[in-house]
Order: C-alpha cells, then sequence, then structure tokens
C-alpha cells in the first residue's frame, strides 16, 4: 500500500513536471539549450575553464526539459527512451566504447596507483563526465533555424574579442581573478582554441567563408596576444591539416594516423632523445626557461614510464614523483604533478594497455570522419590534428576541464542538422 502511494505521487509529480515543460515551450528551450552552448559557454571559460563541466551541466538540464517539452507537445519519443538511446553502444560508433573501457581500465588502475584514493576519485568523475556528454548529445535538439548557422560562430567570436580586450589592457574581470600575468589564462585559451574547430564545420549559409575566415583570425589573433604555445601551435598545425583535407581528405587522414602512431606509440622514446639531443647540442641553454624546465620533465617522466610498460603506475601516480620516494626511481627535479604531455601521461600511469586503448579511439574518430556532412570533415582533421599538437607539448591527460573540452568537441560535430545544405540556390548559381 506504501509503495502504491509512493508510485501514484511519484506519477503526479512527473506529469506536473511536463506541463511545466509544455508550458515553457520546446521552442524557448531549444534556444536555451543551443545558447548555452554556442554563446554561454565560450565566454565564461576565458575566466575559469573549470566551469565547463558546469556549463555542460547546465546544457544537459535544457535538453532534458527540451525533450520533455517535445515529448509532450511533438509527439516525440519520451526522455527515458531518448536517455537509453543515447546510452546504448549499437547507436555509437566502436571507438566510444573503446572511450569507456579506457576509463574504466583507468579507474581499476586506481587498485595499484600510488594513490588509489586520487585515483578513484578522479576515475570517477571522468566517467560521470562521459556519461553526462553522452546524454547531452543525445538529448540536444538538432539545428533547425537558420539563425543557428552561425550562433556557434558568435559565441566564438564573442569569446575571442573579450579575450583580445582582456589581455590587451588592464581592466576588466581577469585582472581582478588571475592578475596580471597572462599566463594564467592558458587552459581557458586553449579551450577556445579547440572549440573552434566544430564552430568552423557548424557554421554554414552564404556567407559562412567569411566568418569563417574572420573567426579563424580573431582566435589567432587572441592566442597570439596570450602566448600559448600550445594553443599556437595548435592552430598552425590544424589549419595545415585541414588545408590539406581540402585537396584530399584520403592525404589529411593518412597523414594524421601517421603522426598519432608515431606519437602514441614512441612518446616515451621521443621525448628522452628529444631532450639527449637539447643538453648534447647545447640548445637547451638558448631555450626559454619554460621550455628548459619542460625537456628536463619529459626526461624523467620517460625514464619512469619504462618501468612499468605494460600497466604502467596507475591513474594519477605522476603527482607524487618527487613528493615521495619511491623504490627503484631516480627522481631529481621535485614534484610537477603531471608530465605536460598527455600522451606521454597515458605511458606512465597506464602503460601499453591505456596507450593501446588511446591509440584506438584516435584510429576511429578518424575513420569516422567520412562519415559526416562534407563540409566538416577537414576542420574534424584540423581538430584532431589540433588535439595531438596540445597532447604533446602540454596540460595533463586527466584534467576534468581537457577531458571534458574533448568530449564536447566530438559531440559538436557530430550535432544534427534539420535546415538545407550549404547548396547555392538556381539565382546564385546562375550568377
Amino acid at each position: 500500500m506504501i509503495w502504491r502511494h509512493i508510485a501514484d505521487d511519484a506519477r503526479q509529480w512527473w506529469r506536473a513536471i511536463e506541463r511545466v515543460a509544455a508550458t515553457i515551450g520546446a521552442k524557448w528551450l531549444r534556444d536555451a539549450c543551443m545558447t548555452t552552448l554556442f554563446v554561454v559557454a565560450p565566454v565564461v571559460i576565458l575566466y575559469s575553464s573549470r566551469s565547463l563541466p558546469t556549463i555542460v551541466g547546465f546544457g544537459l538540464a535544457f535538453a532534458v526539459a527540451f525533450a520533455l517539452a517535445a515529448h509532450v507537445t511533438r509527439g516525440e519519443a519520451s526522455l527515458g527512451r531518448k536517455i537509453l538511446a543515447s546510452l546504448n553502444p549499437a547507436n555509437h560508433p566502436w571507438w566510444v566504447s573503446c572511450t569507456l573501457v579506457l576509463l574504466v581500465y583507468a579507474a581499476a588502475s586506481s587498485s595499484w596507483a600510488l594513490g588509489p584514493e586520487m585515483a578513484l576519485e578522479q576515475s570517477i568523475k571522468m566517467i560521470s563526465m562521459f556519461f553526462a556528454i553522452m546524454i547531452l548529445h543525445g538529448l540536444a535538439p538538432p539545428l533547425e533555424r537558420q539563425a543557428q548557422r552561425v550562433g556557434a560562430a558568435v559565441g566564438i567570436a564573442l569569446a575571442a574579442l573579450v579575450l583580445i580586450f582582456e589581455l590587451s589592457t588592464n581592466i576588466g574581470f581577469r585582472t581582478a581573478i588571475y592578475g596580471p600575468n597572462p599566463a594564467y589564462m592558458n587552459r581557458s585559451v586553449v579551450t577556445l582554441s579547440l572549440l573552434m574547430w566544430p564552430t568552423l564545420a557548424l557554421t554554414t549559409g552564404p556567407y559562412r567563408h567569411w566568418i569563417r575566415a574572420a573567426l579563424v583570425v580573431l582566435v589567432a589573433v587572441a592566442v597570439f596576444i596570450s602566448k600559448s604555445d600550445s594553443a599556437l601551435l595548435a592552430i598552425a598545425a590544424g589549419l595545415f591539416v585541414t588545408s590539406l583535407a581540402l585537396v584530399s581528405n584520403r592525404l589529411a587522414a593518412i597523414g594524421v594516423l601517421v603522426v598519432a602512431a608515431v606519437a602514441f606509440i614512441a612518446m616515451p622514446l621521443t621525448v628522452q632523445v628529444m631532450a639527449d639531443l637539447a643538453a648534447e647540442t647545447g640548445a637547451d641553454a638558448v631555450v626559454n626557461l619554460s621550455t628548459e624546465r619542460r625537456l628536463e620533465i619529459w626526461r624523467e617522466f620517460s625514464q619512469v614510464a619504462l618501468v612499468h610498460p605494460v600497466l604502467g603506475w596507475g591513474l594519477e601516480s605522476s603527482r607524487y614523483f618527487g613528493m615521495w620516494d619511491i623504490p627503484g626511481v631516480d627522481w631529481s627535479i621535485g614534484p610537477v604533478h603531471h608530465p605536460h604531455n598527455p600522451i606521454l601521461q597515458i605511458w606512465v600511469e597506464l602503460g601499453a594497455i591505456g596507450v593501446a586503448l588511446a591509440g584506438l579511439i584516435m584510429i576511429g574518430i578518424v575513420l569516422s570522419i567520412p562519415s559526416l556532412p562534407g563540409r566538416r570533415r577537414s576542420f574534424a582533421y584540423g581538430a584532431i590534428t589540433a588535439t595531438l599538437a596540445i597532447s604533446s607539448v602540454s596540460h595533463g591527460a586527466w584534467q576534468i576541464w581537457w577531458i571534458c573540452v574533448l568530449m564536447l568537441v566530438v559531440a559538436l560535430f557530430a550535432v544534427k542538422e534539420h535546415y538545407p545544405d550549404d547548396t547555392p540556390p538556381p539565382a546564385e548559381t546562375a550568377r
């Protein structure tokens, strides 16, 4: 009897929620979801990359409300069915399942990690973000209004303009939050430079070429002013491969796969050789202190990676080298938290098994690009190249903001659109 009353109350509450969603309207909720992801997110993350998971949470909330309203007013599939469909492996490419396997393996590695509690906590966060992005992608409304052809471009352009203003002046919120050092915005700049690629792919319409060109220039200027070497390298490498893809998608795919294979397979040896060559040739004496320090970090971590090459040291173990006296490890540079090289960090913490899974994910993404709409493919190759560039020189592999932005970039590339393609109308073709 008690459970029957609880069930009746739950059904009444659910009907009330559906009525509220229907009253607000599916169109308003659709626009709220797209505005949050396209316009609000790029500007907010300038001031804190840590806010990106929160923005995803808001987008997910609007997407849930939209699904409810669409079910009530349009007769679309129920919220439960949409969520189950978004989590069904059969509805996604095989590399999505590989991503989950990698995250689960990372969680399992907490059993032999140097800091098991930290490792388990981090793995739970990553798996939760994975499912949040999956559900958001499954529930997000399709692009169907003409104004949405440039919605993402508005957000990135606005963020780039705000960033240029903040870094060029001594006023604004940046100074109060980060102080005068522009290096503190490096994460936000990197996030902006990666979100640029799906934005270019989603920008359509008769003026798309001009809008895309202006967008690239704005982001490039903002990155240049920020002095973020990793973001600058990402944009340069991404634009080169995008240009190559415009000539031949197959050639771009082969190039990305070859570079990815070399980066994943030989990273510990590659960075050690780079550091040794810099020391032998004296190049480390002419580079700036940041680069010299980075070479030292890579050398130390590459040696550590070869101690446990199969299983690795366990998730988040990198932060403990230099803090603890670990048997078998000759450490001389002090604590650095992570290798500032996500691929090398996977080698250190998850070993060859983790690298193999990450490599499969990369291969799967590249092989899935031909299934995208034609105008998105060249930008997808550019996005992968930009990600590889950043993953070879900076940041930690398991930082939540980094995991979140990578998943969000992939999800944005797969956003559905219900308006016509960019085929010119007859009058324009005649001219």
